[in-house]
Formats: structure tokens, C-alpha cells, sequence
């Protein structure tokens, strides 16, 4: 006689063949001989989970709860529900609650690891992703998401060892692969990040990620043929990858092919209108190439679409600077200084103008902050070294360019100014001595 219990099966084996609406009518009508059946809306609930509808598992997984308040997989369940719906806290409560349930429940920890992880509270994560590797050390998956912590709080090195654990578990966990090069480079080994991401491309060769981010590894590498065809590979796998438009954008601009590179920005903001940086890329290949009004553009755009972009404001204030625009400079660089108050090279810039408006206090002001912010910043002390010596100060004028040449010894502009507060100060042997270093490194008297 046909029963709850068929109706049941029945619905199991529409589910595994991800039949889920039949599965549903089989779970409904399993619910509708036996309204107890916790089994029928438990699998009920996975089905609609299965098919998107999470408020739906919800409902279902509650009502599994209401009838049998100890199962803990449907607590694991509704709690992936309720973190697909962005709803974290409610399912870190029923990660929790199936953990009481089964303190032996790994994916009820690495879950709860991974929601801690989307809020930002590193620490819990960690500590849930060690527990859950602790009952189960053999899913490489474990390994990948602490280590993706530690790379967050920037400890590359656990972070590695975490990824080359997974490898070990699976050599062609591709994730783990990626994730070790990103670390690697970060840590400034691009090296061994371009044979992490060459591994990466081995298991999965149309990985259009990999190839952009083995193309910003050559590209700091200084290697722009190498970084162009991998963000040309990069584009070919994924034709709407706009970060591989921008970046070989600026590894055309970087090559003087002007046109390549423009063509690379139009691009990217075709695909995303709304892409800040995409307009400031342009803009500033278009300031290099005289074209100032539609630079212009750019960054008055740029700044429309985000009003805290920092960014546009400093390549916005360049571009009044080179124009003369000195008060509208000012005004950007300002404005940079207040978005990002640790920006060296805005207080810098800031300082060039003052000077070029004869505000020289200001200027030295400016200057300070940006050689406190950033010690090795050579252009800082060389401005600060010009306003001391058109003050007059040439004991502090010498100081700043002898700094200059130590962090740089090819600014050849450090020596000449150096040599004319030497020539100023009575020092005539040692003034000629910098004229001659300036002549060698192609300054012309």
C-alpha cells in the first residue's frame, strides 16, 4: 500500500537526480499523508536550497527544527541559507547551535570560520578553521580558507605554509596554487608567484585570473612584453575582464604605444561606465599626450561617479599644476590630503605650489609632512632644499640635497642646486665638484 515513507523515496530519488520540482510535490505529499515528517521537510528544504529559494529552506528547516530540536544538520543547513541571504549573524547562531549539537561537526566549524571571515572577525575565523582542521586534517579546503585569513591579516608566511599543506593533501588544487602565488607576491617573491600562477595555468590553462595576475607579477618585474600577452591571454579566456583592459592599458602607456593603451581604457569603460579608475588611467595617458581638455574630462567624471576617489583629485591637481591653474591645484591637492592624510606625495605637490605662489612657510610645512611620512622620499627633501635656499638658508639647503643624493645618486638637479648654495656659502672647490657630477649625468650648465 502506497504510504508517507514511499512518497518519501520517491522524492530522494527525483532529488538526486536534481529533479527538484517533482521532489518537492513527492516531499509535499509525503508532509500531507504524515504533517510530522521531520525527514520530508528536512529534504524539502534542501531541495528548495538547491534551487536558490532560501527563504523557502528556511521555512522548511525551521519547521524539521520545531518537530526535532536536536538535528544538527538541519541547524548547518539553514545556517548556509541564511548566509546565502547575507544574513551573518543568524547563521553564525545555527553554525553554533549545530556545534552543540555535534562537537565533532568539522563543516559546522569551517562554515562559522568562513561567515566570521566575511565579518571581518579574523581572529574567530582562525580559530574555527584550525578546530575544523583539527577533526578533519585531510580537506585541503580547510587549509585554503585559514591560509586566505593569514594573507588578509598579512601573515604570508602561515598563509603559505596553510597553502602548500592543501597542495600537499591535492597537488592539483588550483585555488590553492593561486592563493600561495598571491601570497608570494605579496611577501615581494614574484618569482615564485609566476611559477605558482604557471601551475595554476597547468591545471586549468583558460584560467583568465591567472594569467592577470601572473601578468602584474611580470609587470613589476619590469617584463611589459610578458605582462602584455598575459593580459591579452587573460582578455581572450574572458573578453569582459575590464581589470585585464586597465592593466595592459597602462603597460602600453608605460611602452609609449599611446594608442593601444587608449584604446585599452575605452574599453574598460565601456564594459564598466561607473569604473573610476579606468577614467584616471585615461585621463592621465591623455595628459601625457597633450590632450588636456578630454583628461580633463576624465577626472571631473571620475570624481561624479565617487567623490572620495583621492586618486582623481591628485591626477586632477597635476593637470591644473601644468595648465598654471595654481589655486585649483591647490584646492585638489587639499582634498587629497583630507581623504588620505598619509598621501607623501600630495603634501609634496602641495608644496611645489606654495612655492610657485611665493608661500614659502607653507611650502616648508608641506614638505616636512612628507618627508616625516616617507624618510626615503628624495623629491621632498631636493623641494625642501630649493626653499631653503631661496631663503637663504644654505647650511639646511646643503643638508636636504646631500639627502637627496643619498637616497638618489643619479639626480643630477641636486648636485647643480647643491653647488650653487656651496658657491653661495664660500665652498668654490666643492661647488665645482657638483657641477661636474651634474655635467656627468647629462645636465647641461
Amino acid at each position: 500500500m502506497f504510504d508517507e515513507t514511499d512518497a518519501l523515496r520517491r522524492g530522494v530519488a527525483l532529488q538526486a537526480k536534481k529533479d527538484y520540482d517533482r521532489a518537492i510535490e513527492a516531499f509535499s505529499e509525503a508532509i500531507k499523508l504524515r504533517p510530522t515528517y521531520v525527514e520530508a521537510y528536512y529534504s524539502r528544504g534542501n531541495c528548495y536550497e538547491a534551487m536558490g529559494q532560501h527563504d523557502a529552506a528556511i521555512e522548511n528547516y525551521s519547521e524539521a527544527l520545531r518537530l526535532s530540536p536536536k538535528e544538527a544538520a538541519a541547524y548547518y543547513n539553514r545556517g548556509c541559507a541564511h548566509g546565502k541571504r547575507g544574513d551573518f549573524d543568524r547563521a553564525i547562531a545555527d553554525y553554533t547551535k549545530a556545534i552543540r549539537r555535534d562537537p565533532n561537526y568539522a563543516k559546522a566549524f569551517y562554515n562559522r570560520g568562513l561567515t566570521y571571515s566575511k565579518t571581518a572577525r579574523l581572529s574567530k575565523a582562525i580559530e574555527d578553521y584550525t578546530e575544523a582542521i583539527r577533526l578533519d586534517p585531510k580537506d585541503p579546503d580547510f587549509h585554503v580558507s585559514r591560509g586566505l585569513a593569514h594573507a588578509v591579516r598579512r601573515d604570508y608566511d602561515a598563509a603559505v605554509a596553510d597553502y602548500d599543506e592543501a597542495i600537499r593533501i591535492n597537488p592539483q588544487h588550483a585555488k590553492a596554487h593561486g592563493n600561495r602565488a598571491n601570497a608570494l607576491e605579496r611577501k615581494g617573491d614574484l618569482e615564485g608567484a609566476i611559477a605558482g600562477y604557471d601551475q595554476v595555468l597547468r591545471i586549468n590553462p583558460k584560467d583568465d585570473k591567472a594569467y592577470l595576475n601572473r601578468g602584474i607579477a611580470y609587470f613589476r618585474l619590469g617584463d611589459l612584453a610578458r605582462a602584455i600577452d598575459d593580459y591579452s591571454e587573460a582578455i581572450r579566456w574572458n573578453p569582459k575582464n575590464t581589470r585585464a583592459y586597465i592593466d595592459r592599458g597602462v603597460a602600453y602607456a608605460k611602452k609609449h604605444q599611446t594608442d593601444k593603451a587608449l584604446a585599452d581604457f575605452d574599453e574598460a569603460v565601456r564594459l564598466e561606465p561607473r569604473n573610476v579608475e579606468a577614467y584616471v588611467r585615461r585621463g592621465s595617458t591623455r595628459t601625457a599626450v597633450g590632450r588636456r581638455e578630454e583628461a580633463l574630462a576624465d577626472y571631473d567624471e571620475a570624481i561624479r561617479l565617487k567623490p572620495a576617489f583621492a586618486k582623481a583629485y591628485y591626477s586632477r591637481a597635476v593637470l591644473h599644476g601644468l595648465e598654471g591653474r595654481l589655486e585649483s591645484a591647490l584646492a585638489d591637492y587639499t582634498k587629497v590630503i583630507e581623504l588620505d592624510p598619509n598621501e607623501a606625495a600630495a603634501f609634496c605637490h602641495r608644496g611645489v605650489i606654495h612655492t610657485k605662489k611665493h608661500q614659502l612657510s607653507m611650502a616648508l610645512d608641506d614638505y616636512n609632512e612628507a618627508v616625516r611620512l616617507d624618510p626615503q622620499y628624495a623629491s621632498a627633501y631636493y623641494n625642501r632644499g630649493l626653499v631653503h635656499r631661496i631663503q637663504g638658508e644654505f647650511d639646511e639647503a646643503v643638508a636636504d640635497f646631500t639627502r637627496t643624493l643619498e637616497i638618489n645618486p643619479a639626480f643630477a638637479r641636486a648636485y647643480q642646486n647643491r653647488a650653487v648654495a656651496y658657491n653661495q656659502m664660500g665652498e668654490k672647490a666643492k661647488a665645482q665638484d657638483d657641477l661636474v657630477q651634474a655635467r656627468q649625468l647629462g645636465l647641461s650648465a
